[in-house]
Parts: structure tokens; sequence; C-alpha cells
């Protein structure tokens, strides 16, 4: 099992419409993939960070899941609508196995 995650930073005034639309990122991943991500604010440290975190049984079942996503065209303008919610460079991905 691995545990996989990506944070992104935003600004107060984004705030709002960045959590909104990486709900909708979650809800079209889960409808297409499966794959069941939540999305996460911090209680502590800067607040104006969001992350998607998921489980998945394995590496591969994460290749095949990138595989999928990857080859949709709404998934990829989701992608790049990106932009108008985070500040760049911000983004953080984490692979982690559960013990």
């Amino acid at each position: 099992m691995i545990t996989i995650s990506r944070t992104m930073a935003t600004t107060g005034e984004r705030f709002a419409g960045a959590v909104r639309f990486a709900h909708e990122c979650a809800a079209y991943i889960k409808s297409k993939t499966g794959v069941d991500f939540k999305v996460e604010v911090p209680v502590g440290g800067n607040p104006m960070r969001f992350r998607w975190i998921a489980q998945l049984e394995s590496l591969s079942a994460f290749e095949q899941m990138n595989a999928k996503l990857l080859s949709d065209p709404k998934y990829m303008d989701m992608v790049a609508k990106t932009t108008q919610h985070v500040l760049p460079g911000t983004s953080l991905d984490e692979i982690w196995q559960n013990t």
C-alpha cells in the first residue's frame, strides 16, 4: 500500500476557489479512475496550502492511474487551469510506503 499526495500553496484571495477546484479535480479523478482523493488543508503552519491525498495498492496502480489521466483531454485541461489557483513553484509531490 502506498500513500500519494500533492501539496500546493495559494493566496488569501484565491484560497476558497483553489479548494473548490481541488474538490472538482478529486471528483473527476474518482469518476475516471476509481481512486478516492481527499482534499485537506493544514490546521497549523502556512494556512494557504491544500493537498490531495489518496492510498493505492502499489506503485503499479499509481502508474496505471497516471497513464489514464495523462491521456484524458479533460484532465489535462484541469491541470492547465491549476495555474489560476496556485502559486508557481509550490507543488510538492510525495509517495509514501505504508509499513
